[in-house]
């Protein structure tokens, strides 16, 4: 389910973009009219993928929401601006990876502009993972050298023999090298 959060200070606008959201599928969607309402939602632990903004807002321009969100969040942020003010917001928010077009804006745009949005957030989900992964072997390998450190210190192996010990271990139990660098620190540390 995507989530989606629209923000437009304009009643007219607010319900337009309401009935082009409400068409996606698989969507559910929050509304309001500024952005202390809009924080409020954030502050209540409301998580939201995409954020549409129809500025200006009931109590701002939209630019300090857009910042909060871009700091807070890890929602695609749409900012639909004014054409008087298009250029100063861009200036503000472009650097923060906001999005912006200026009104008015054809619901062909607006649709368009929608799948560029959930195929950034794909890519993002995509690339997060991929992080993770990587953060998660960094992690193990550090763990793998820390045993190795101990067998070296404690045993009097060389980091040849300690890798090789390591290995031998994992085959002969069948379990991985995280696994036999845990025991491992388990047994030698707990001796220290």
């Amino acid at each position: 389910m995507q989530r989606f959060l629209l923000v437009s200070g304009s009643e007219k606008g607010g319900q337009y973009f309401e009935e082009v959201l409400r068409a996606q599928a698989d969507t559910e969607l929050r509304s309001c009219s500024g952005s202390a309402q809009a924080l409020a939602l954030l502050q209540e632990g409301e998580a939201f993928d995409y954020c549409i903004l129809n500025a200006p807002l009931a109590d701002e321009l939209g630019i300090h929401l857009s910042k909060t969100l871009a700091a807070e969040t890890q929602a695609q942020i749409l900012v639909l601006a004014p054409q008087e003010r298009f250029d100063t917001m861009r200036e503000r928010l472009q650097p923060l990876g906001v999005m912006l077009l200026p009104k008015p804006v054809s619901r062909q745009v607006l649709l368009s502009s929608i799948e560029l949005m959930q195929a950034v957030q794909t890519r993002l989900g995509l690339l997060q993972n991929q992080n993770r992964q990587l953060e998660r072997q960094l992690s193990e390998m550090k763990l793998i050298n820390r045993a190795k450190c101990v067998l070296i210190s404690a045993l009097g192996m060389s980091e040849a023999q300690a890798h090789k010990h390591m290995e031998r271990q994992a085959m002969n139990q069948r379990i991985t090298k995280h696994e036999v660098a845990l025991n491992v620190l388990k047994l030698y540390e707990d001796r220290r």
